[in-house]
């Protein structure tokens, strides 16, 4: 039945939770730096409301980095790491100091390439985590970045809304010491949300 009870809601918390948390001790230990993260929050909405959630989220306010991730495979699905203001180059700088990318690229194509490796870093191993938790299977589309001095008429734009219902699942994460924020969102569509309640329902099952 297609029903976001307490209690898949409360697993679902818990199980991204884990995934998040990995992902962002991962990119902390990279860089050096303890990075806080929020209790993921989880619902179902309409394609309207993500707008307005976002909105609440002050992602629209400044320029804004967007790393878009498709995924596919028991359930589909798409993810969106958000990084207001000037928190994409921040990011940026920190990783290309870290993580061994060859200084004689030309900048621009260096700048993406890390913000590439960030979204495998926080979006592929957040839901890599959280699929290996379930005993599912997902492959992952290439990576997509948009920076912009983005408004929310042109966000919706960047990113592809489904027309439908979808599942929502929206979180964030700040650098102590730094003007770093980011905020990560995943929507999986109302047509996949039955096989994910059924292999949430089968991880709490096995846990009684």
């Amino acid at each position: 039945m297609i029903e976001l009870t307490e209690e898949r809601r409360d697993a679902l918390t818990e199980l991204l939770n884990i995934g998040f948390g990995r992902s962002i001790a991962c990119l902390a230990e990279m860089i050096g730096i303890f990075i806080r993260i929020s209790v993921p929050s989880v619902r179902l909405v309409r394609p309207r409301e993500i707008v307005d959630i976002l909105a609440q989220a002050e992602v629209d306010r400044h320029e804004i980095t967007l790393i878009q991730q498709s995924f596919r495979g028991e359930f589909n699905g798409e993810a969106v790491l958000a990084l207001p203001g000037k928190s994409g180059h921040t990011l940026a700088r920190m990783l290309e100091s870290d993580c061994g990318f060859r200084p004689d690229m030309e900048p621009d194509k260096l700048h993406m390439e890390v913000l590439l490796e960030l979204g495998n870093i926080v979006i592929g191993a957040c839901l890599g985590k959280f699929a290996e938790i379930l005993d599912s299977l997902l492959s992952f589309n290439p990576p997509q970045i948009f920076q912009d001095n983005i408004r929310l008429d042109r966000l919706k734009q960047a990113v592809s809304f489904p027309d439908y219902g979808a599942l929502l699942i929206l979180t964030s994460f700040r650098l102590e010491r730094e003007e770093v924020t980011g905020y990560m969102f995943i929507f999986i569509s109302s047509e996949f949300l039955e096989t994910l309640f059924t292999s949430v329902d089968r991880f709490l099952d096995d846990l009684k």
